[in-house]
């Protein structure tokens, strides 16, 4: 049997592993990255969000107290995200760690993927306002950008999520009423709540 010479048998082995690599295309995800610009304008979106639902409830909460401020949460947050989204052509909305609006709430497969990745950053002592996990995907063929923003329990919150001890007076009955399958309570200060994801093409 002939054997070819060394050199030409290393040098047709390295042409038909480019040849591969040339037929072989990378995924548009695999492609694309965000862009800095990219990247602020959504958590520019994510603080937007946060800021505007935040000034909401407080507002409510002086002149509602805790028990009348659930349909804050429950119809006010959800009209943000969707302005938010028909502003931007994005989609935009909150989930959660423990689930209380199921329709809205529930994490789909990537959401709580990102959601496992957040709270191992916060378990190993990231900051809260710091915290955000994403990721480039291809869908229907075009690069996406997944983003999460974590949003982490204060104390002020255990009024509608805390332990059964601490929820504030008829919050136990409102969240019986509005949410018959709530399971976001029996939280502490600092724990993962859940998070804003948006999901934008680059």
């Amino acid at each position: 049997m002939r054997h070819l010479p060394l050199n030409l048998t290393r040098l047709m082995a390295a042409s038909v592993a480019a040849i591969a690599l040339i037929a072989t295309p990378l995924s548009a995800a695999a492609q694309a990255a965000p862009t800095p610009e990219q990247m602020q304008a959504t958590r520019a979106v994510t603080g937007e969000l946060l800021k505007t639902l935040s000034g909401k409830l407080q507002a409510s909460m002086k002149e509602n107290g805790p028990a009348g401020s659930i349909t804050v949460c429950q119809t006010i947050a959800p009209e943000i995200a969707l302005g938010l989204a028909d502003k931007t052509g994005w989609k935009i909305t909150r989930v959660g760690t423990r689930v209380r609006n199921i329709d809205l709430g529930t994490p789909n497969v990537w959401q709580h993927k990102a959601l496992g990745h957040l709270n191992a950053d916060l378990k190993s002592g990231a900051k809260p306002e710091t915290l955000e996990w994403s990721e480039v995907v291809t869908e229907n063929g075009k690069p996406t950008l997944h983003y999460a923003k974590a949003i982490v329990l204060q104390t002020q919150c255990l009024a509608c999520h805390g332990t059964a001890a601490q929820l504030a007076p008829g919050v136990a009955g409102k969240l019986k009423a509005n949410y018959p399958q709530d399971q976001a309570t029996g939280y502490a200060p600092g724990q993962l709540r859940g998070a804003v994801v948006i999901s934008r093409p680059l």
